[in-house]
């Protein structure tokens, strides 16, 4: 998503666009780039960036990049990176058409693994496309804003209001499992009554399912507070609980431990890819986090895919684990008591 490349060849598209745009007064929203970093070599005019990734906020911030809360403010200059999630992707060129100001561009930009071919087929049936590039294995489409009257696009902002998944649960496109309660956190689910008491946490909490379904379980409960670094995942999250023992925290993973508070347990199903596929470090970054976050009596039950590789890791900073169930796909592991460990461990998630 949003290759240097691709991001390049669009500066210069701005740069040469619309001779009605005055380069010194015009601003620019970049939405949804996964790879922030990339824009710290670029030059658009008065750039802001947008992104419901707390750790993408994060490094806009340090780079001085402005993250603006003004939801109605317009710009000269919009630009959307597709995502995986096709109706996502939609919603958030609605939202980036609706915010370019009359006569202003939007450029939608991505890769073919993402999905932007069959994105540049729904922009071409609004007759709105100027110009399209082929550039680094994706595609770069520039979009005139002249008419806010696109019955489509008005189509599109649906995809990103919370609506109720099959389930009953408030979800949207774009989040893990959104449809769907997942079999994973549903198997973890089911080991969930009233021993499990006090402070709780829960992990890449998602839309809300665990901590829901925790609530309801156990009656010895003091707090529970539900981390994600998805700011719309959280939203939904907070239309899906509403007790007064919850908590929620848009939180990156890295800056747990700016909560500065020791749990009783953490609940946890952690992800286990990324953008680029298959990444197991992800699992084990939470578990690291667990690790840190639990009081010296404190438990982690974890649920993951049956093949994934956290016994080591875990037996290195638990006194006592073992794996109390499992079926064909996935594996509950319920780890207690965490060893105060001093060795090579990234410093954010060291005991001290």
């Amino acid at each position: 998503m949003g290759s240097f490349k691709r991001l390049q060849h669009i500066q210069k598209i701005v740069a040469n666009s619309n001779q009605d745009l005055s380069i010194l007064k015009s601003s620019t929203l970049v939405m949804n780039c996964m790879e922030v970093s990339n824009l710290r070599n670029l030059e658009f005019p008065n750039m802001n960036f947008e992104s419901k990734f707390k750790h993408q906020i994060s490094i806009a911030q340090q780079m001085g990049l402005l993250t603006p809360l003004e939801i109605n403010k317009s710009y000269d200059i919009v630009i959307v990176s597709v995502s995986k999630s096709k109706d996502e992707s939609l919603a958030q060129i609605a939202i980036g058409y609706d915010r370019t100001k009359h006569g202003g561009i939007l450029i939608v930009e991505g890769s073919k693994t993402n999905g932007i071919d069959a994105i540049v087929q729904r922009l071409s049936k609004l007759h709105i496309l100027e110009h399209l590039v082929a550039k680094s294995h994706g595609k770069i489409a520039v979009l005139k804003v002249l008419s806010k009257k696109i019955t489509p696009l008005h189509e599109w902002l649906n995809f990103a209001i919370p609506c109720k998944n099959e389930d009953g649960f408030y979800s949207m496109p774009g989040l893990f499992s959104h449809k769907r309660i997942d079999p994973a956190s549903k198997f973890l689910s089911t080991l969930f009554d009233n021993k499990l008491k006090g402070d709780i946490i829960d992990l890449g909490a998602g839309w809300g399912f665990l901590s829901s379904k925790l609530l309801s379980e156990s009656l010895n409960l003091k707090s529970i507070t539900l981390v994600d670094h998805d700011q719309k995942a959280i939203d939904c999250a907070q239309k899906n609980i509403k007790s007064a023992k919850a908590v929620f925290k848009w939180m990156d993973i890295q800056e747990i431990t700016q909560l500065g508070s020791k749990f009783d347990s953490v609940i946890c199903n952690p992800p286990f890819h990324s953008a680029e596929g298959k990444n197991v470090d992800l699992g084990k970054n939470f578990i690291k986090a667990a690790h840190s976050l639990l009081n010296s009596t404190g438990s982690l039950l974890l649920v993951s895919n049956i093949q994934l590789p956290y016994e080591n890791l875990i037996n290195t900073l638990f006194k006592n684990s073992s794996i109390v169930a499992k079926n064909k796909y996935f594996k509950i592991i319920l780890a207690k008591r965490p060893k105060k460990y001093y060795g090579m461990l990234p410093k954010k998630v060291l005991i001290k």
